[in-house]
């Protein structure tokens, strides 16, 4: 049996942040996501339940519950723009047009932002696979790494919140265009 060329999923995708209300319809959503740039290394989902057994002395494990669970994507971020570590910290970004220049302050600060995050993935046969993280903090920091013989590339963690009501997936969902 042969298998269809769109069965595979090669490549990455765009990467798209924005501060959306839990109550947004898709036209808000859209509106308020802006692109953060080239994407390097691919993009990845990560989907951890963690579960309680029940094991009995002489049986072994006679019961699993699945007590919790954990969403994160992963992707590095190539393109330069110091506005995306305010995206992605406690930080506060600055532009002085007068002076040329632009500012990022780190540190002090106690919230970092929730963003709804989409990122969307283009198959060989034009249509898309989306993935939606309807509140994605980042939690890891960031890391910025000069190097003459490579591109600077800002690895982005995100960990999933949930979304309090919503009952047909709260962390995550992925569309696919068939």
């Amino acid at each position: 049996m042969a298998v269809a060329e769109d069965t595979y999923l090669l490549g990455s995708g765009d990467l798209f942040i924005g501060v959306v209300s839990p109550t947004a319809t898709e036209t808000e959503i859209s509106v308020a996501l802006s692109n953060v740039g080239a994407i390097s290394g691919g993009a990845a989902l990560t989907f951890k339940p963690s579960f309680y057994e029940v094991k009995s002395g002489n049986r072994g494990t006679i019961a699993s519950f699945k007590t919790d669970e954990e969403v994160t994507f992963k992707s590095g971020i190539l393109t330069w723009d110091l506005q995306n570590i305010e995206k992605l910290s406690a930080a506060y970004y600055s532009e002085d047009t007068t002076n040329g220049t632009r500012r990022v302050g780190v540190g002090g600060m106690k919230n970092i932002p929730i963003n709804y995050l989409r990122f969307v993935h283009t198959k060989p046969d034009g249509k898309t696979l989306t993935v939606n993280v309807f509140k994605a903090q980042a939690q890891s920091g960031f890391e910025l790494t000069f190097d003459k013989e490579k591109e600077t590339v800002i690895d982005a963690e995100f960990k999933a919140l949930a979304v309090v009501g919503k009952n047909d997936g709260n962390l995550v969902e992925i569309v696919e265009e068939i």
